[in-house]
């Protein structure tokens, strides 16, 4: 009478009339099956499922091929969890650095205020001050945009690539601050603060997304034009902040989604989403690269005076 297979070669097991054994481990006995591809499993290699015992193989395909179908978000990475943490803990870093101007306004402020003359000196500033605020006022209208919008972008775009593009933005915003700055003028040992050079970037940035997702973008258009016209009517207000936050956040977004890859039937989605990343990660590093191009000219420039 012909023996039934046990659905693993003959390289997994020589001799037919012998024991089964693990095809991973061949000095181990098995009268446990993979209930998919019904080789033998020994206990190191089983792994346990509601229809019953799988081997590490057979998981590990299962595992790639639910990865492949899994929904992507507008840049194609994955969709992750629903919750903004990111927008949660930009708000609370501006919140935290509020109170700490609050109780020791010297301090915080002598460390984390952008002035120009003295960038060389703290070059973290770039960053630092787009936590920092002028008043109470000041903040809450920051952060309220910042939890409007962001909750949607940060679901939309994704975690990092959200982070990364506000980052930016507070860059991009100081950078033009700095470049524009006339080293014989006030400007030049001005002070600047607030979040707006992000929020502006995000405010560019759903724009964007909109227009490539088909969602509504008039009252988006709308609202950086008010806020611009805010900017530039509403003395103290650091437009040069303003606006390169909103053109460089504009400048990465577009970026991102022109050089993101296509996906097409029967591409393998997770491969995808990796050159997505490597592609995204370019554009961001990109940015930065000009923001500190721009920041080395300007110091050149200050140098031969």
């Amino acid at each position: 009478m012909e023996r039934p297979s046990y659905g693993y070669s003959a390289e997994d097991s020589p001799d037919p009339q012998a024991q089964p054994v693990c095809p991973r481990h061949p000095d181990r006995v098995s009268y446990v099956r993979c209930k998919r591809c019904d080789r033998p499993v020994c206990p190191d290699c089983q792994r346990p499922t509601s229809v019953g015992v799988l081997c590490v193989d057979c998981e590990r395909e299962i595992s790639r091929q639910q990865a492949s179908t899994r929904p992507r978000n507008a840049m194609g990475g994955g969709m992750g969890k629903r919750t903004p943490y990111v927008t949660y803990t930009l708000i609370g870093l501006c919140v935290l650095a509020y109170l700490g101007q609050t109780v020791a306004p010297q301090i915080v402020e002598q460390l984390g205020l952008f002035v120009p003359y003295r960038i060389l000196a703290m070059p973290w500033t770039f960053f630092t001050a787009g936590f920092l605020h002028g008043g109470i006022l000041h903040l809450v209208l920051n952060m309220y945009a910042l939890w409007a919008v962001g909750q949607y972008l940060e679901q939309t775009l994704g975690h990092v690539r959200y982070a990364a593009v506000y980052l930016l933005s507070v860059l991009g915003g100081h950078t033009a601050v700095f470049v524009l700055a006339d080293p014989l003028g006030s400007a030049w040992v001005t002070g600047t603060l607030g979040a707006s050079g992000g929020v502006f970037g995000l405010f560019a940035a759903i724009f964007i997304v909109n227009r490539h997702l088909g969602g509504q973008t008039a009252q988006i258009a709308l609202l950086i034009v008010l806020n611009l016209v805010i900017t530039f009517t509403i003395p103290h207000i650091s437009w040069q902040g303003h606006l390169g936050g909103l053109v460089l956040g504009a400048a990465v977004t577009g970026a991102m989604f022109a050089l993101r890859p296509r996906a097409a039937p029967g591409v393998d989605r997770q491969a995808l989403a990796r050159r997505s990343a490597l592609v995204h990660g370019g554009v961001i590093a990109a940015g930065a690269v000009l923001c500190v191009v721009l920041i080395a000219v300007k110091v050149m420039m200050v140098m031969a005076l």
